[in-house]
């Protein structure tokens, strides 16, 4: 979480979160980012603006035959969430999410073809390759309303997953990494109507790196 032109205020933030722990119940840790930004916004005149950042560390259990470990635990990252709450003085609360970190491969039914050749053109077009990429995802709800947070980054989530590997029963041809990301983004604003900006990355990781 950061806290920017707060002044000397940064040393509230350690008893903000221990109060939040243990007065609030969240059901999204969103609404704890957007608590951050109001509680420095009206409490103190001095502050001009502020952005607070929250990530979500995916930490499991660890089991044995079934039963849980009492102390231990594993980090399975399957992409991170995050979110990104911003106001300034006399402006509106802004809400971001996104996830990040997010690994996905396609062992078939990617190529590279169709792009634009000229005299100096020698990479040989592709019909059937490995698209191993990782991804990195923002979104803006705009204005901030009273939206379910977790139900919308939930099926962000699944319309990514869904316009990256097509059908489970046989897939969907990609010509190109561009294609893909566009389908990403496409698939996303025209599904969620609380998006109103969407912005994607795929870093395109080599099979050394997959």
């Amino acid at each position: 979480m950061t806290i920017h032109s707060i002044n000397g205020l940064s040393n509230e933030i350690p008893s903000l979160v221990c109060k939040a722990q243990s007065e609030y119940h969240y059901d999204y840790f969103k609404q704890f980012a957007i608590d951050i930004c109001k509680h420095f916004m009206t409490t103190f005149c001095q502050v001009a603006y502020v952005k607070t950042y929250v990530q979500e560390v995916p930490w499991q259990r660890l089991h044995e035959n079934g039963v849980p470990h009492i102390h231990s635990f594993i980090c399975v990252p399957d992409g991170i969430r995050f979110c990104e709450a911003e106001q300034c003085r006399n402006g509106p609360l802004v809400v971001f999410a996104g996830i990040k970190d997010l690994k996905l491969m396609k062992t078939t039914q990617s190529g590279f073809e169709g792009f634009y050749k000229n005299e100096h053109t020698t990479l040989p077009e592709r019909h059937d390759r490995i698209l191993c990429g990782e991804l990195f995802c923002k979104w803006s709800y705009g204005e901030c309303k009273d939206f379910d947070f977790d139900c919308i980054w939930n099926k962000i989530r699944e319309c990514i997953l869904e316009a990256f590997s097509g059908p489970p029963d046989c897939g969907e041809y990609s010509p190109s990494y561009q294609k893909t990301v566009n389908s990403i983004q496409m698939l996303v604003l025209s599904k969620v109507s609380q998006v109103s900006s969407f912005f994607l990355l795929m870093f395109y990781l080599n099979n050394s790196e997959c």
